[in-house]
């Protein structure tokens, strides 16, 4: 492999670093370059050479969070239904790797966390789903996936007042709505 690449590929990875450490400190908006160079050990053209600006690099660090938490789960619209909603055991599943990521619990509680909701959302209704392929299923998993994240993101920055098994009931009943008119043409075509 080509030195040049292999060195763009470390310092790429290098600033990620940097910036995930930086971080747990500080809100991503507080996040200089010229910071996160100085923590990476690079310079800063370094930084313009992979990025535009920061938001770029953020963007990147949480939609690679997103896909590592979706990874391994059948697709959105494919998913073990249950009662007419998605399995239960799916949602608890669920619930527990986004939570104990530690990158998207801190994007989910930093400061300005509405900023980022929408990206987390159409991260991961597209890791399934294609917006070109079929419109009206991806934003019905859009739609349905922004309640979803928004209860979440309410109930983690409230303290986590009702219990898990609560919150994956709510899911659990919210999915049944979203899943009805293509569960009824599932049992119609059987």
């Amino acid at each position: 492999m080509d030195q040049r690449v292999v060195r763009g590929e470390q310092s790429k990875a290098a600033l990620k670093a940097a910036f995930l450490e930086l971080f747990q400190a500080k809100e991503p908006e507080a996040i200089t370059v010229v910071a996160l160079c100085g923590k990476a050990g690079v310079h800063r053209s370094t930084f313009y050479a992979h990025y535009e600006y920061m938001d770029q690099l953020i963007q990147e660090v949480l939609l690679e969070s997103v896909a590592e938490v979706c990874q391994g789960y059948a697709l959105q619209w494919d998913l073990p239904l249950e009662d007419g909603g998605v399995k239960r055991s799916l949602i608890d599943s669920y619930l527990h790797k986004f939570l104990s990521n530690p990158t998207l619990r801190r994007f989910c509680t930093c400061r300005n966390s509405g900023r980022y909701r929408n990206l987390i959302i159409r991260a991961q209704v597209e890791v399934s789903l294609d917006p070109a392929k079929d419109p009206v299923r991806y934003y019905a998993a859009y739609y349905h996936n922004a309640g979803v994240l928004n209860c979440v993101l309410e109930w983690l920055n409230k303290g986590m007042p009702v219990s898990g098994e609560d919150i994956t009931e709510i899911i659990h009943e919210s999915s049944k709505v979203m899943y009805r008119p293509w569960v009824r043409g599932r049992e119609s075509s059987l």
